[in-house]
């Protein structure tokens, strides 16, 4: 092959590789565009699925009491622990023949506390403030030295009779008044420790004989 010939084919395969190179550039170019098109249109990446985050469970927070239901609820605490107190004043205040201290530390303090519980929560019923008010004008009168000295034992039973009367004003003016009403349990409870008294009354009695 003469000198000519040889730098002929040279030349034109150096082209060929050349072309051939661009083309493959060309191509990968190409390629790459088309991926980040389809990839914008699409809003996904290529690569491993994403983890969908774990759904949160529902907390649900259970029902509250209504206003009414709070209020029908106080009044029949409030008139049990009237009931209670009745009961002690129809007793003279007295258990085994003995001075209590019931009214005095004991129902005392809780009917105060729910009659005024019970200003706020049921303003439209003077009764509570008149609970109130008699507990701080005859509590004097039922501590143990003023029972021990006999000196308001007629005065016990007119107390109970007054109590009876706050009671019902309360049962009576209660949403639903069924639900200020003792329960059988409850009535039953309240007879065995009056009977516990009695007994208790009668046989410090018979010793004394």
């Amino acid at each position: 092959m003469d000198a000519t010939l040889k730098g002929l084919f040279l030349r034109e395969g150096g082209k060929l590789v050349s072309q051939g190179l661009k083309f493959l550039v060309s191509r990968s170019t190409s390629r790459k565009t088309e991926l980040t098109e389809t990839t914008t249109e699409t809003g996904s990446l290529i690569g491993p699925p994403s983890v969908t985050a774990a759904v949160q469970p529902q907390i649900i927070k259970p029902a509250l009491p209504t206003s009414d239901e709070t209020t029908v609820a106080l009044k029949r605490r409030l008139a049990k622990e009237l009931y209670k107190a009745e009961l002690d004043l129809t007793s003279g205040m007295k258990i085994a023949g003995k001075p209590c201290d019931c009214l005095d530390h004991k129902h005392g303090l809780y009917l105060e506390a729910a009659s005024e519980e019970l200003v706020a929560q049921d303003p439209g019923n003077p009764v509570y403030q008149e609970i109130i008010d008699w507990l701080k004008v005859n509590h004097s009168k039922l501590t143990i030295e003023a029972i021990a000295s006999g000196k308001y034992a007629g005065e016990y039973p007119v107390m109970a009779n007054q109590f009876k009367q706050f009671r019902k004003i309360i049962m009576d003016s209660a949403a639903d008044p069924q639900a200020v009403t003792l329960t059988l349990e409850d009535a039953k409870k309240l007879a065995a420790e009056e009977a516990v008294r009695e007994v208790e009354k009668a046989w410090k009695s018979a010793s004394n004989k």
